[in-house]
């Protein structure tokens, strides 16, 4: 497993409330007729968000866009709903 993948699943399992944040929005899309979403628009929305909700102190935690890749596909593979929902590529190291 190369370096970024460890990375992202560390995040995600000290983070679960973020796919949980991601899968909502996404499936509110789907079942509202959209077929084909963009999950950097989705991430935006979590960020947002999350700012609102964070006290000052603790502005410190971030959403790194490296991860928003990792996420589309594990929404897709944990969702039947989603499959196909977000436009992938290959990734370099895979």
């Amino acid at each position: 497993m190369l370096q970024h993948q460890r990375e992202f699943w560390q995040f995600h399992d000290a983070n679960p409330h973020i796919a949980e944040k991601l899968e909502e929005l996404a499936l509110q899309l789907k079942r509202s007729g959209i077929q084909r979403w963009g999950i950097k628009a989705l991430w935006e929305v979590c960020r947002y968000e999350l700012m609102l909700r964070t006290s000052a102190s603790a502005r410190t935690f971030r959403l790194n866009n490296n991860y928003t890749s990792h996420y589309a596909r594990l929404l897709m593979d944990s969702n039947p709903e989603l499959a196909g929902f977000f436009e992938t590529r290959e990734r370099r190291g895979d």
